[in-house]
């Protein structure tokens, strides 16, 4: 051992949240969905809340990546500034 504390292992409250948790938060969002858009059914909210949603080009993006997936995301690097070695002079 080199004399630190805590290099590994389990830690409290780590890793993802349990089924239980998760279905309390989205009952809590679906809750709160159904005061605002004033409906009583749990499919009637989300549609209501979907068809909101796609009122405007973010949120047309946000439905769109998930359900068909995000694109992939393509980088250009360019190393402009970077003086490139000759590596013949090795030799």
């Amino acid at each position: 051992m080199d004399g630190r504390k805590k290099n590994g292992g389990a830690r409290k409250g780590a890793g993802r949240p349990t089924k239980a948790d998760e279905q309390k938060t989205n009952n809590i969002f679906l809750s709160a969905l159904k005061r605002i858009h004033s409906t009583t059914e749990d499919e009637e909210t989300k549609i209501v809340f979907t068809m909101e949603l796609m009122q405007s080009e973010r949120g047309k993006m946000f439905v769109a990546e998930h359900l068909f997936g995000k694109p992939k995301e393509i980088k250009d690097i360019s190393l402009n500034n970077v003086p490139v070695v000759d590596m013949s002079l090795w030799k």
